[in-house]
């Protein structure tokens, strides 16, 4: 039998109104929405283009792709209403994610009066759409952990779809984890034990067929993304980049002084978020040897500032040009952030002496 409890000074009963509780899960599938969002924004915009914009409805009606949008976000509440487990859900959030992207790629007729799809700004109204989606997203799920009642309510529910469809082991894994915080945090033994001997009863499930692929892209990932070599790599990329943002919106402003013409607000938008970047970069690249996890974070916020300010303007003056640039700012926060996280666990770690610290994130020896 699964015994994940623990022996505790006193127990705590579950209350029954705790507030609302979080899905373990929740955060990925919310991002996988988004980014199948983005996905169907790009694909629909290369197939119009392809096709010459073409017009369902004849000559009379034009059958909007906003429509379809709508109606696809409707199924994926259909199917999540109605279906346990995680295939259903699997399914829920691709439906919605492909009627969320055709939604919100015509969101340039909705906001001008002319129904203007091709309304230049619309492309950064997407984008602040869709960070401001990831950032409430990563809130709601990372600023404080689960709580015990979190645990034991989504051990529950993994249990229950378990019983009739077995867990894999990774899934039998998490819920063993959950219990036992639940456990420690004191949370009502009887329960958690009544939990724990249904885990005990469920049949294992074969894992899938890529789970092995899985493992073997993570380990790659790690190795390739979490040493000092990919950070330094990646704060002279996003140096580049930043410095480059700098001089461009730079010579931008100086020709429309000198033209007469005016200063335009997306130009002096990318100035500030360039030289924000610039200079965090840059201070961060000249103590990076130091072996500080400081300029590490510096280096975070920079290609924070870099999504969140300045890609906002790179999107009103050059709509989906500006992609490379995100996929490079994406690219170096996943590198910042992974480090980051190496570091404050070699900190919290019993007995790390501080010159390996600080040799793991110098740059490597020629």
């Amino acid at each position: 039998m699964e015994n994940t409890t623990a022996p505790c000074a006193a127990s705590r009963s579950i209350s029954t109104s705790p507030g609302p509780l979080r899905s373990a899960g929740a955060g990925s599938r919310v991002e996988a929405f988004v980014i199948i969002g983005v996905i169907t924004i790009l694909v629909t915009r290369a197939y119009l283009k392809a096709t010459g914009y073409p017009q369902v409805g004849g000559t009379t009606l034009h059958i909007a792709h906003v429509l379809w949008g709508g109606l696809a976000m409707v199924a994926a509440l259909v199917v999540a209403f109605s279906f346990l487990g995680d295939r259903p859900r699997t399914a829920a959030v691709v439906i919605a994610g492909v009627g969320f992207g055709l939604f919100l790629d015509e969101v340039g007729k909705f906001v001008t009066k002319t129904n203007d799809y091709f309304y230049q700004p619309a492309i950064a109204i997407m984008y602040v759409v869709v960070v401001a989606l990831l950032l409430i997203n990563r809130a709601v799920h990372d600023l404080r952990p689960q709580t015990p009642a979190e645990d034991l309510v989504n051990a529950a529910g993994e249990v229950a779809v378990g019983l009739v469809h077995g867990l894999s082991p990774m899934r039998r894994a998490q819920v063993r984890r959950q219990l036992h915080r639940a456990a420690l945090a004191g949370l009502d033994p009887g329960t958690v034990a009544d939990v724990t001997q249904l885990l005990g009863r469920c049949q294992p499930r074969r894992a899938g067929r890529f789970a092995g692929l899985d493992v073997r892209v993570r380990n790659r990932l790690s190795v390739g993304f979490d040493g000092p070599r990919a950070t330094w790599v990646a704060a002279l990329v996003l140096a580049a980049f930043s410095t480059a943002g700098v001089v461009s919106a730079a010579v931008t402003l100086s020709d429309d002084l000198n033209s007469g013409t005016g200063t335009d607000v997306t130009t002096i938008g990318q100035l500030c978020g360039s030289a924000a970047a610039f200079t965090l970069c840059w201070v961060a690249i000249a103590w990076l040897r130091t072996g500080r996890i400081w300029p590490v974070r510096a280096l975070r916020a920079a290609a924070l500032v870099t999504m969140l300010l300045t890609e906002v303007f790179d999107f009103v003056a050059e709509e989906f040009g500006a992609l490379v640039n995100v996929a490079v700012g994406l690219v170096v926060l996943v590198v910042f952030s992974r480090r980051i996280a190496v570091l404050e666990l070699a900190d919290t770690s019993d007995g790390a002496p501080d010159a390996a610290r600080r040799e793991s994130v110098a740059a490597p020896s020629r």
